[in-house]
């Protein structure tokens, strides 16, 4: 058996310093003609590629093309600079977004806004109100233009879902909000069969809205990049079962989480930081003054990023801001 003995060093380590700097900066001698045998091979290929791509792009449903073509997405102003500051732009044109919480924390008045904002840049913004939940005179005081919004209402899940995609594959629209993911209903909850008979409250559906919303992606994806529209969708919270204390969580299963490009989570913050305004009690101190007590008039709203795919929105980070009864946000 052959010993182990002590590894050969490099022959550049018994050179000189000086001869080992000059070889390790000398290039490797290239024949010329093999560099030009592979510049014109590798032209050859590029030529081919693109005879290829425009082969393809003939026939009108598969877009091939460099990726410095790409346009930067578009973003659409929130209407509130605190909103725009912490997602850094407002939301984005061209992908879904989510808004959700608990009740009660100023979802629908972000959205309002929202529209209000893209009216007033003179583009076009549909409500689909899943809900019934519209409040004109509150969209009003929102700037929201009640003349120029397309005001949508669907019966069915499908409905919603087919209105949304036909919006976007004609490009007529700029901003849509759904108003709420958890208010979808699909077909299959209402009826039963081809004769379309009605279900009881008895029948099980488990996870048909989610599965609904999975297909819906698919088909809306790429009508949503196309038409450059910005799709807000309102998520209600709902309770985690699975775990041992309460925690709030948006349901509507993966494809939601997995095709909203932002997410973020409202809620309502301490009472001790609501803003508060002195009203007089109707009674008089001992020094004859008119007895003034604190009363709540707002709540402190909580703005969370859940999930970012966006520039300059940091996953993580939120904002405190003041919400009003009588004015919404108030900056």
């Amino acid at each position: 058996m052959a010993k182990r003995g002590r590894p050969r060093k490099d022959k550049l380590d018994n050179l000189p310093e000086e001869i080992k700097k000059e070889i390790i900066k000398t290039p490797p001698i290239v024949h010329k003609l093999a560099n030009d045998n592979q510049n014109q091979i590798n032209q050859e290929r590029k030529d081919k590629l693109n005879e290829v791509m425009r082969e393809l792009n003939k026939k009108g449903i598969i877009n091939i093309n460099y990726a410095n073509t790409i346009e930067v997405k578009e973003r659409q102003s929130f209407g509130y600079k605190c909103i725009d500051k912490l997602t850094g732009g407002g939301t984005i044109r061209g992908n879904c977004s989510v808004i959700w919480g608990s009740k009660g924390c100023g979802k629908t008045t972000v959205a309002l806004k929202l529209i209000a904002t893209t009216q007033k840049e003179g583009k076009i913004a549909a409500y689909v109100d899943v809900e019934r939940s519209y409040d004109p005179i509150w969209a009003a005081k929102l700037g929201v233009d009640t003349e120029k919004l397309i005001y949508i209402i669907c019966e069915t899940a499908e409905q919603v879902m087919d209105t949304v995609i036909k919006l976007c594959r004609e490009k007529v629209v700029d901003v849509i909000v759904l108003d709420s993911i958890q208010g979808l209903s699909p077909k299959g909850e209402q009826v039963e069969g081809k004769g379309e008979k009605p279900r009881s409250l008895e029948d099980d559906t488990m996870a048909l809205l989610a599965r609904k919303l999975s297909q819906f992606f698919r088909m809306a994806t790429p009508h949503i990049a196309d038409a450059k529209c910005a799709l807000l969708m309102i998520g209600q919270a709902r309770m985690d079962l699975g775990s041992f204390i309460k925690i709030e969580t948006l349901s509507g299963g993966h494809a939601l989480m997995h095709n909203s490009r932002l997410i973020l989570r409202m809620r309502r913050g301490q009472k001790a930081d609501a803003p508060t305004e002195k009203r007089p009690t109707g009674k008089v101190t001992e020094k004859g003054k008119p007895e003034m007590e604190s009363v709540q008039i707002g709540f402190d709203a909580v703005i969370h990023v859940e999930k970012s795919q966006i520039q300059n929105c940091v996953e993580g980070n939120e904002i405190h801001v003041p919400f009003f009864y009588t004015e919404g946000i108030k900056e």
